[in-house]
């Protein structure tokens, strides 16, 4: 029993120095240029290529391992305090995508404000982009594999079942889920 508490110290001080490590690595070097607030952890690897726009990332936030922020063509992504984005989940913004305070985000989720543009006369590569922004209010939970469609709005406190595709608004306090995510009940 006394060599598991040796070795279950000896893990979190590996831990915890792992976490200051990435945090200084993230604040100071990769992601210098990203407005990061007081208290953000840093779980794991974040992918952040080609950003051409702004992040913000508001107080005591929680970054897990293996995300992505995308920012492309001038746009922003704003995380408010206190959220939390879980391993995997893709955030990408080309014009805004914003996410309130005390928002939870489960793995591997996608968030985006664009999408291709079809067009059958021209390659897809070379069509262009459909976009509008994202908007998802305070204490909202999402669900893990959940995915957010360009233009939605999800009011506060809204929860939005795991696997669901999200392809229009949901109001406050709503409970959400399916493909299409249809609304189910309102919290009181």
């Amino acid at each position: 029993m006394t060599r598991h508490s040796a070795s279950r110290y000896l893990t979190r001080a590996i831990d915890l120095t792992a976490r200051a490590a990435r945090s200084l690595w993230y604040r100071y070097v990769y992601l210098a240029w990203v407005d990061f607030g007081r208290h953000v952890t840093f779980a794991g690897p974040i992918r952040c290529a080609g950003v051409t726009g702004t992040i913000e990332v508001g107080d005591s936030t929680f970054l897990g391992p293996n995300i992505s922020l995308a920012v492309a063509g001038g746009g922003s992504l704003r995380l408010g305090r206190e959220v939390s984005v879980n391993q995997g989940t893709i955030l990408s913004a080309r014009e805004a995508v914003a996410i309130g305070d005390g928002t939870r985000i489960g793995e591997n989720c996608s968030i985006r404000d664009s999408d291709h543009r079809i067009d059958p006369a021209v390659p897809v590569l070379e069509s262009g982009f459909v976009i509008r922004p994202v908007s998802i209010g305070n204490n909202v939970w999402i669900g893990r594999h959940a995915t957010i469609l360009p233009g939605v709005t999800i009011g506060d406190g809204a929860v939005i079942g795991a696997h669901s595709l999200v392809n229009h608004d949901i109001p406050a306090r709503a409970v959400a889920f399916g493909t299409p995510a249809r609304i189910q009940r309102t919290l009181p």
